[in-house]
């Protein structure tokens, strides 16, 4: 099995924003599309450290998490191949989740 850490920070963008791809190159859409779902094609467990950034919109992490499920990914195969983690701020980690929840 391969293992990937994706650090949104150090790999992404250090101050993430957005929503839609136009809204500029440090949106959730052009994270989920042109690295998570990569990453996640590609290993298979995945873990998005939101780690270094505190100030993560509900929009980006709904359209990061939630997208995966508008993109075909169930609720079932996420929780298995997907861990979300925040090394101080464990509810936006709960948040994360339940976008992935609730996109169904």
């Amino acid at each position: 099995m391969s293992d990937y850490t994706l650090n949104v920070v150090r790999d992404f963008n250090p101050q993430p924003f957005g929503r839609y791809r136009s809204d500029g190159n440090r949106s959730a859409e052009v994270f989920r599309e042109d690295q998570l779902i990569p990453a996640m094609k590609k290993f298979d467990h995945v873990v998005v450290d939101l780690s270094g950034y505190n100030y993560y919109g509900s929009s980006f992490l709904e359209e990061t998490f939630g997208g995966l499920v508008r993109a075909g990914y169930s609720p079932n195969e996420l929780a298995a191949k997907l861990k979300v983690v925040h090394n101080q701020l464990p509810s936006i980690v709960s948040e994360a989740m339940k976008y992935m929840k609730e996109d169904q």
